[in-house]
């Protein structure tokens, strides 16, 4: 199609179809990113400017026709700098234009403009989000019922294991910190043990640390220092703060590893940096020691 329309640019059958193209991709890489698949959403992100770079002018005059997905898809441009600077401005703008035009696969996206000047319209866009299966919204929801006053740890519950089901790791984390510290009822480490296990698969770096954590202490698992320190290390290794601490911590109290006063001092400076006030207590005790 892009080598018809390189010889016959203003070709509007041809331009439309890949302006069609266009929507399914941009929307397959939202639906991505609301699963928490990043690597996913970087693919989609990176073919658009070489496959869809000349759909724009199509994508504005779809949306001139009242076409609300077209607007959706125009945002997303904006949003992520598809096309150039990116501009969460221009991009609540056509979410905005989206859901007027009745597009509700951009009520997500719109709550998230509106959460500080109309909260109370952002949580009804976010709930409605949810109830039609949009990932990141579910996630959502369970963390605003867990922030509520007082916290509603039952639709906590419901609305993550949707999201956890749907592949949402950060989800699946919260599920196990909620299991961990018995906020829906008696605490259940092994249960978040499982949780943490699953996330960390897929990457979550505060289910690594939290499942480190775990280990250390034998809560839910048989105790074991040096699984322990491995888990914090992953989650260190990919610039996770509290995993730069505790690695840092159990380099210099030669727990789980051999000590390593030179490593601890290394980790923990970059715990300190992230801001973790409790590396610099820790690094004073090195300095101490090297006295």
């Amino acid at each position: 199609m892009q080598n018809a329309l390189a010889v016959t640019p203003d070709d509007t059958q041809a331009n439309q179809k890949l302006a069609e193209l266009a929507l399914r991709a941009l929307r397959s890489a939202e639906k991505a990113l609301s699963r928490g698949n990043d690597a996913l959403f970087t693919a989609y992100a990176g073919q658009f400017p070489r496959r869809f770079g000349g759909t724009r002018p199509a994508l504005e005059n779809m949306a001139a026709r009242g076409i609300g997905t077209a607007d959706y898809v125009l945002g997303v441009i904006e949003l992520h700098g598809l096309e150039g600077a990116k501009s969460v401005e221009r991009a609540c703008l056509r979410f905005a234009a989206a859901v007027e035009k009745g597009f509700a696969g951009a009520r997500f996206r719109y709550a998230q403009c509106i959460e500080d000047s109309d909260p109370a319209r952002a949580v009804n866009l976010i709930r409605e989000a949810a109830d039609a299966g949009h990932v990141a919204a579910n996630e959502r929801m369970g963390r605003i019922c867990l922030e509520a006053e007082p916290p509603d740890a039952a639709c906590a519950l419901a609305r993550l294991e949707r999201a956890a089901r749907d592949g949402r790791a950060s989800a699946t984390t919260l599920l196990g910190w909620m299991h961990a510290e018995g906020i829906s009822g008696t605490p259940d480490p092994a249960r978040a043990a499982k949780f943490y296990a699953e996330a960390a698969t897929k990457g979550e770096n505060s289910a690594r640390n939290n499942l480190g954590e775990l280990y250390e202490k034998g809560r839910g698992v048989t105790r074991d220092e040096t699984a322990a320190f491995g888990h914090y290390l992953a989650a260190a290794r990919e610039g996770f703060p509290p995993g730069q601490f505790n690695v840092g911590r159990l380099y210099m109290a030669g727990r789980g590893t051999a000590r390593d006063p030179e490593e601890a001092r290394r980790w923990l400076e970059q715990a300190e940096k992230a801001g973790i006030p409790q590396a610099h207590e820790i690094l004073r005790l090195l300095d101490q020691d090297s006295k």
